[in-house]
């Protein structure tokens, strides 16, 4: 996909607004250009209680272009960040930590509740989602996912 095409792309949430990457970060991308390295702690340390995940998704992307790979990874951030703020959810599902390793970057979800799981796992293919995808050059296909049931 052109850049010209994703600059196109409507920011209704005024996503690429956000704040740049502060030092700490910063040095994590640089790190995770040699070696795996968490760069994001996801929602995971904000569940209250200790329940145990109904399913796991995992999910990767390799990507060409640095810039992309930053895109990814501010919407990983913004994501982390509007989901904490929405309590209800965190109930259903959370962010795991993101990882850069090279120019892939790997992040999971866990699923608490196992209709909600089986109604949502497949929502990074809605139009919703691969909007945001064009923000930095990708599609649905360009991820690994990989759905993982844990146990009930």
């Amino acid at each position: 996909m052109q850049r010209a095409e994703r600059d196109d792309v409507a920011d209704v949430l005024n996503v690429s607004d956000r704040e740049e990457f502060d030092d700490a970060l910063e040095q994590l991308l640089e790190r995770g250009k040699a070696e795996r390295v968490m760069i994001l702690s996801g929602t995971e340390g904000d569940r209250p209680d200790s329940r145990s995940p109904y399913a796991r998704t995992n999910a990767s992307i390799t990507f060409r272009d640095e810039g992309d790979l930053r895109e990814c990874v501010r919407l990983l951030r913004w994501s982390d960040e509007r989901l904490r703020k929405r309590p209800d959810q965190l109930m259903l599902w959370q962010w795991d930590h993101s990882f850069r390793e090279g120019m892939t970057i790997q992040f999971g979800v866990n699923w608490y509740d196992a209709a909600f799981f089986e109604r949502r796992r497949d929502a990074f293919r809605e139009p919703s989602h691969t909007r945001y995808y064009r923000m930095f050059g990708a599609s649905p296909d360009d991820f690994k996912i990989e759905h993982v049931i844990l146990g009930e």
